[in-house]
């Protein structure tokens, strides 16, 4: 017969089923053990790593959630002391990952707040879709001197190429090098492309 485990958090609930007894490997000499600060880990890294080494050890979690939490792995298959250096080095490497993982989460919360009531409102009918809520600006119109400013400094950036390009010795025999212009002018003129 399993119990039911209710959580509650701000607007909504979780029945989870919790086995009446649960039973723990108890910390022996095939098992490796020890306390983690909460305050300076966090206590969601800390039950998060846990998590992910239940398919290769049974971890027990012990202590005060605000203060300190002692952690005891118990290999599945085989405890030796490698193995037993291998899923401590391996809770250290998932506990790091699981740092990170929540300290982007936290700072993320607000973009995901937004974006999910942005959804909400959208799917009511509340707010209009964001292609017709805000209207294009309208583009400027340049006056005849910006035009011609515009053009003299496209010419000026043409002729730099130009030069920069006479300037280099390397043979092209195939005028591989040339631009796309210099190619459609030679293919009018006949020649090689």
């Amino acid at each position: 017969m399993l119990n039911w485990l209710l959580i509650k958090e701000r607007k909504f609930s979780i029945r989870i089923p919790v086995p009446k007894k649960i039973t723990t490997p108890k910390p022996s000499a095939a098992s490796i053990s020890f306390d983690l600060s909460v305050p300076a880990n966090g206590l969601e890294p800390i039950l998060g790593a846990a998590y992910l080494m239940m398919d290769r050890a049974f971890v027990s979690l012990d202590g005060d959630r605000a203060k300190k939490i002692a952690v005891t792995l118990t290999p599945k298959a085989g405890a030796t002391a490698a193995r037993l250096k291998e899923l401590s080095a391996a809770f250290t490497a998932e506990l790091a990952t699981q740092k990170v993982r929540w300290a982007i989460a936290k700072n993320n919360q607000p973009i995901r707040e937004y974006i999910s009531e942005q959804a909400v409102l959208l799917a009511n009918g509340r707010i209009p879709p964001a292609s017709a809520a805000a209207p294009e600006p309208a583009s400027e119109q340049l006056n005849d001197e910006q035009r011609a400013e515009i053009e003299k400094l496209i010419a000026e950036v043409e002729d730099e190429i130009k030069s920069m390009n006479a300037s280099k010795s390397v043979p092209d025999p195939k005028n591989i090098k040339a631009s796309w212009e210099e190619k459609q002018e030679a293919k009018l003129k006949g020649g090689k492309s």
